[in-house]
């Protein structure tokens, strides 16, 4: 009779020396993810956004460190660095201004505007104003901020979150504002052929513009010059305060605040072109071509003819820089976490006295916050074959355990961020031998492993890439919180001790792998 794969894979696993794998371990310490920690989530890395200095700091303090512990460049390579070309459009400061006029063209003021996503040259555009309320439809509450108006070639102010038709009509007290909720408005806005968008704090929100709005938003637009652009576009979204969306309203005698209270009292929109005003959005932009690097070394395995096979460990270390108001966003969690996590596996794989059958590689990304720039290009163009890679496992976010503020939904999902004892295990469900070897280790390490499959979060990182080309991969996670691409996001709120058992258990899950003289060496048809 044939046996399972999994039974014989419990009896291969059973004979590989223990010894070397428990002084492996020891390896993994709370002192230096600690010192890791802090650097990489500092304020002096400016939230290491791809393009940025910050990110070069990041970038060559976790290369030093690798070459530190003995990782190696790949065979033909005589650096850890594989770079990525990008032309960087940056706004010039100051020079993001909203003018107006009455219809003669009689000056009326000039304030300052934030671009939402900076444009990719620059702006000049001008328009009437209409106020469309909270931008917001929906036919089974038979409410419509654009009915009765036109936007089309209009400049369009629009509050933030959406009306509690069936409640209060204010929007729910204390919720902050959800990125998605605010970039679901755009289509519709722009499928009506608006000039532009401009975005307020509803005043029932309590703050003007806030860092839930302004976290959307950036100093500069990246340009991939490593592959190429299909197409391209502007959405001109920018961000105003109370005081600039007061003066426009000011031409109709009314307020932000009047306007939100009508809308919550009648409970139906309160949309209007404001009368005898246009609005002029100008922004200026400097380019200018940078390099962002992917960092890659590896440990050359000791079996002659296993060693041209390799498991890949990856994990991004770039996160979302700073808000156009300068705010930095340090990205603790995501992903300083997982980049603290693929040194502290590098320094177990450095320990051992012998190297596994297979080599291991160690890959930091960038450009992942962009949309899996470093992970996507090195499967496009891989420095060891992607068919002799055997399996790829990920770590992004996790060092984060559940915490009282974890409720509700976070800029992007639902919270579903998990305990000190577990951790998210996601997988393409196509090599079982791979989450086998994945749940032992995690029940070892003393976390539990809670199975998502292709879950909810599948193709949100840098495993993605991978599986897309038929390598086996697997993702280590925490699941979703409160502080989730947020200034809070910061040193304070790691739980080292969950980040130590899952490297832990990564380093376990990947040593198995490179130990198994029969491991799957291509993923199942997917």
């Amino acid at each position: 009779m044939r046996l399972k794969p999994v039974i014989v894979l419990a009896a291969l696993m059973a004979a590989i020396p223990v010894y070397s794998q428990k002084e492996a371990l020891k390896a993994i310490t709370l002192m230096d993810s600690e010192v890791h920690m802090k650097y990489l989530s500092s304020d002096e890395l400016e939230g290491r956004r791809t393009g940025s200095d910050g990110n070069d700091a990041a970038a060559e303090y976790i290369r030093e460190e690798a070459l530190r512990l003995g990782l190696a460049p790949l065979p033909g390579n005589d650096d850890l660095f594989q770079s990525l070309e990008y032309l960087k459009v940056s706004l010039v400061p100051g020079e993001s201004v909203l003018s107006l006029s009455d219809s003669s063209s009689c000056p009326l003021g000039s304030l300052g505007i934030i671009p939402l996503m900076p444009p990719s040259d620059t702006v000049s555009l001008t328009g009437e104003v209409v106020f469309a309320g909270y931008g917001y439809m929906n036919s089974s509450e038979k409410y419509n901020d654009f009915a009765g108006v036109s936007v089309k070639d209009k400049i369009v102010i629009v509050m933030t979150r959406i009306p509690e038709i069936k409640g209060s009509g204010i929007p729910e007290a204390g919720s902050g504002i959800s990125e998605m909720t605010e970039a679901r408005k755009l289509p519709m806005i722009m499928l009506q052929q608006a000039k532009a968008v401009l975005f307020v704090a509803d005043p029932a929100l309590g703050s003007d513009i806030s860092s839930d709005l302004l976290s959307m938003g950036s100093s500069y637009q990246l340009v991939p010059l490593f592959r190429k652009q299909v197409f391209s576009f502007n959405i001109n979204a920018y961000a105003i305060t109370t005081e600039t969306a007061d003066m426009m309203l000011s031409r109709s005698g009314t307020t932000l605040r009047k306007l939100q209270d009508s809308i919550a009292s009648a409970r139906r929109p309160a949309s209007f072109t404001i009368p005898d005003l246009r609005a002029n959005v100008r922004i200026n932009v400097i380019k200018d071509t940078v390099t962002s690097n992917n960092i890659i070394g590896y440990f050359e395995g000791s079996d002659s003819d296993l060693k041209n096979e390799a498991v890949i460990f990856t994990a991004h270390y770039d996160h979302v820089g700073k808000d156009p108001a300068g705010n930095i966003y340090n990205g603790a969690n995501d992903n300083a976490s997982g980049s603290v996590g693929l040194l502290n596996i590098a320094a177990a794989f450095a320990a051992l006295e012998k190297k596994p059958a297979r080599s291991a590689i160690f890959l930091w990304t960038t450009g992942e916050e962009e949309g899996l720039h470093g992970s996507t290009y090195y499967t496009e163009n891989p420095l060891f074959p992607l068919d002799r890679t055997v399996a790829a496992i990920n770590f992004d976010m996790i060092g984060r355990s559940r915490r009282d503020t974890d409720k509700g939904a976070s800029l992007n999902g639902e919270i579903d961020i998990t305990g000190q004892d577990t951790i998210k295990v996601i997988h393409g469900t196509d090599c079982p031998e791979l989450v086998t070897l994945a749940t032992r280790a995690c029940k070892e390490s003393g976390v539990y492993p809670m199975d998502e499959g292709k879950g909810t979060h599948f193709s949100g990182s840098d495993h993605y890439p991978f599986y897309r080309k038929k390598v086996p991969a697997l993702f280590f996670f925490t699941g979703l919180h409160r502080d989730y691409h947020k200034q809070t996001d910061d040193y304070e709120f790691i739980d080292f001790s969950k980040l130590l058992k899952v490297s832990k258990a990564g380093f376990l899950t990947g040593y198995r792998v490179a130990s198994h003289p029969n491991f799957p060496t291509r993923a199942a048809e997917q």
